[in-house]
């Protein structure tokens, strides 16, 4: 009778269903007021670069990323714009602005840049 291999079939057979079924993604899951934190920070991070705006801003042709007004690549803060300000700035020298950020505000020791 065939039905007497089933038992050594099985577990293998369990096994490979086991691995078929995918797991949730792990970002959509928020279990805790720490979790839900996190999620909603990130956000916001999210928002924040939807809302950079042109503003007339110039920067020298450096690596794409966020720079502090008082950063050599920031040449011109633009209409509106002050060096406590963070500008992302281009490899073609194109610039907008996200607005004043308090990392900026601090000659001596602002960040970031690039």
């Amino acid at each position: 009778m065939q039905l007497t291999k089933l038992p050594f079939f099985l577990p293998l057979i369990v096994s490979a269903l086991a691995i078929a079924v995918p797991e949730a993604d792990p970002g959509t899951r928020v279990t805790g007021s720490k979790e839900a934190a996190i999620l909603q920070a990130k956000r916001n991070d999210l928002d924040k670069r939807q809302n950079c705006v042109p503003n007339g801003c110039k920067c020298n042709p450096v690596p794409q990323g966020q720079y502090c007004g008082w950063c050599s690549a920031v040449t011109n803060a633009g209409t509106g714009g002050s060096w406590s300000d963070v500008f992302e700035c281009n490899p073609s020298g194109g610039c907008c602005r996200y607005g004043p950020r308090a990392s900026c505000n601090n000659w001596p020791n602002f960040s970031p840049c690039g």
